[in-house]
């Protein structure tokens, strides 16, 4: 179910980059090599905002940095929606904020992925030097269906990317959708009626686990949202050609970018 009414919440994107980050190591492609700091582009997160609370969508390789830029210290929960690299690989940041705010961060995923998380930070989850600062102190729980979240409601779906299911979200009126080919129908209905969208989409043309910029844009107009936003974005792609060709009323995302929802 979807909550019938959800508070205001503002998202601050920390990361708008695809897998490998823009500018891409070795690379000398315009994007890569643009002026345009809306193309610097930082592994694909989102922070979501309500009643004082921060709700972290994911931690990025590159969080150190994100929280840095602006000026973020306190996170009071964790959702991650799979455990590819570019989506966990920050974890171990959190000690910092554990170290600062004096308290566990709560960790929400799928069942699944938090087994998958649980493995790959063995460390965190372990009981060896729980009382230093050596490593992150959290709190893992399972994310099995739609929950509150410190006041905000969250509705997890599936959705195909490449041969594994992943997770999308619906965190009150906003749907983030990052890494995704193809949503099945129980996932359209969860998107229903939703104000604001984040879609990924890794390059113009299909890609084998993501949208092509054209299916991104055909899965907002369907749902019809008061805004849709590109993210999930390689260096083939220039963000001031993508706000031209971009139909109105969807934009491409772009790091520090801070919207109401």
């Amino acid at each position: 179910m979807i909550a019938p009414s959800s508070p205001a919440l503002t998202a601050l994107f920390m990361g708008t980059g695809s897998s490998v980050g823009v500018p891409m190591i070795g690379c000398s492609c315009p994007v890569c090599q643009s002026p345009d700091l809306r193309n610097r582009r930082t592994r694909s997160s989102i922070l979501v905002s309500s009643g004082g609370k921060n709700i972290l969508v994911d931690t990025a390789p590159d969080l150190r940095f994100q929280a840095l830029r602006e000026g973020l210290s306190r996170i009071d929960a964790v959702i991650y929606t799979h455990a590819h690299a570019d989506h966990v690989l920050g974890l171990d940041e959190l000690r910092t904020f554990n170290f600062i705010m004096q308290e566990e961060i709560p960790i929400y995923a799928p069942p699944r992925v938090l087994e998958r998380i649980r493995t790959m930070f063995s460390y965190a989850f372990s009981d060896v030097n729980r009382e230093g600062v050596t490593r992150p102190k959290l709190v893992p729980r399972e994310l099995p269906g739609p929950m509150e979240i410190h006041g905000v409601f969250v509705t997890p779906f599936l959705v195909e990317h490449g041969p594994v299911m992943n997770t999308a979200l619906r965190i009150g009126d906003l749907v983030y959708l990052t890494d995704c080919n193809a949503v099945p129908p129980e996932g359209k209905r969860v998107m229903k009626g939703a104000s604001t969208m984040i879609v990924g989409a890794v390059r113009y043309e299909p890609h084998e686990s993501h949208f092509g910029l054209s299916q991104a844009v055909a899965e907002i107009t369907e749902v019809g949202p008061r805004q849709g936003y590109i993210t999930h974005l390689s260096h083939r792609m220039d963000h001031a050609t993508l706000e031209k060709e971009l139909p109105p009323g969807i934009s491409p995302a772009y790091d520090g970018l801070r919207i109401v929802v």
